[in-house]
C-alpha cells in the first residue's frame, strides 16, 4: 500500500508524512518534499539506526542485522556500521581558537548560525567543517545541548563513539526531556556493548516519544543484546503494536521467543515474517530452520 513520506531538509532522510521528528538526525519535521510509496530497505535502516544518526542513531539496527545474528553464531552485535577499530580514531580536536578557524571560514555570529552551519555541513557529508561549526558554537555557549549533541553526531560518524557518547550525556543533562539526545546516547552507548545503560537511556527515550515505533523496537534489542529476552519480548510485541507492518520485527520477536523455550510462539512469528516479506534474501534458510523446528519432538 502507498503511503506518504516527508523528506527532512536537515539530513535528507525520507521520514513518514505523519511523523513529528526526523527518525535519522531528530530535527522537527517542517513542510518538505512528499514523497509517494513504501522506503527501500537502505532508507528504512537509516531510520531505525538513528538516527544512525539520530541517528542515532542509529541505529542500529533492522531485519538484515537480526538475520545475520540467527544464521551465523560468529556474529557479533552491531548497531552501527560506521564505527571503526579503535586504532584508526582520530583523536577528538581540542576546543581552542586556533582549531576552529581555518582560512576562509569565518565564524558565525551567534550560537543559532554556528548549530544551523553545522546541521548543513553535516547532511552534506562534509563532517570537518560540522566539527567545526559545533565547537564555534560551543566556545560561545559551552552547554548548547543542539551543540553538543550535533558534534557528538560527527564524532559518532567518524568512530569516535567515546568521545560522542560524553556529548550526548552532556546535552542530555541540560535538555534530559529532548527525545533526540536520549535516543542517541542510547544508540553509542549499544556500539560499545553497554546495553544496561543503553536500555535506560531507550527507556527515558521511549517515555518521552511512546508513539515511536523505532525507539521501542531498539528498546527491545538492547535487552535481546544483555540477555534479557523475556523482557524483549514484551518490548518487541509494543514495536509490533506501533508498527505492525514491518515485518523484520517478527523476526526479531522469534527469536527471542525461541532462546526463551517458546517454540510454538517462534514458529508462528518466523512464519508471519515469512508471510509479509516472502522474497527475504534469508527467506530460504528460515524456512529450512522452521522446517527442523518441526521436527524436534514436542514442538
Amino acid at each position: 500500500m502507498s503511503r506518504a513520506y516527508g523528506v527532512c531538509k536537515f539530513c535528507g532522510a525520507r521520514i513518514r508524512a505523519d511523523r513529528g521528528r526526523c527518525l535519522r538526525c531528530g530535527e522537527v519535521l517542517e513542510a518538505a518534499q512528499v514523497v509517494e510509496g513504501p522506503p527501500t530497505l537502505q532508507e528504512w535502516l537509516q531510520t531505525v539506526n538513528l538516527r544512525n544518526l539520530a541517528l542515532g542513531a542509529a541505529a542500529v539496527i533492522a531485519v538484515l542485522v537480526a538475520a545475520a545474528l540467527f544464521f551465523d553464531p560468529r556474529a557479533t552485535p552491531v548497531t552501527n556500521a560506521r564505527s571503526v577499530p579503535a586504532a584508526a580514531r582520530p583523536a577528538a580536536a581540542a576546543l581552542t581558537p586556533r582549531s576552529i578557524q581555518p582560512d576562509g571560514l569565518l565564524a558565525p555570529a551567534t550560537v543559532a548560525d554556528s548549530v544551523r552551519f553545522g546541521s548543513a555541513a553535516f547532511s552534506s557529508g562534509d563532517f570537518a567543517a560540522a566539527r567545526i561549526r559545533y565547537q564555534q558554537a560551543l566556545l560561545k555557549k559551552a552547554d548548547d545541548p543542539e551543540a553538543l549533541n550535533g558534534l557528538g553526531l560527527v564524532m559518532e560518524r567518524e568512530g569516535q563513539v567515546e568521545d560522542a557518547i560524553g556529548q550526548f550525556t552532556r546535552a542530555a543533562a541540560v535538555a534530559p526531556n529532548n527525545w533526540a539526545y536520549r535516543f542517541n546516547l542510547a544508540h553509542a552507548l549499544g556500539e560499545t556493548g553497554d546495553w544496561g545503560r543503553a536500555i535506560d537511556e531507550y527507556r527515558a527515550a521511549a517515555s518521552l516519544f511512546p508513539d515511536d515505533y523505532a525507539t521501542q523496537y531498539n528498546l527491545a534489542l538492547a535487552m535481546h543484546k544483555k540477555g534479557d529476552d523475556e523482557g524483549a519480548i514484551a518490548e518487541y510485541r509494543k514495536a509490533i503494536a506501533l508498527a505492525p507492518g514491518e515485518a523484520s520485527f517478527h523476526l526479531s520477536l522469534g527469536m527471542s521467543l525461541e532462546k526463551t523455550g517458546k517454540t510454538g510462539d517462534a514458529r508462528r512469528e518466523y512464519q508471519q515474517y515469512l508471510d509479509m516479506n516472502p522474497e527475504a534474501p534469508e527467506a530460504e534458510k528460515l524456512k529450512a530452520h522452521l522446517k527442523g523446528m518441526a521436527t524436534v519432538p514436542g514442538i
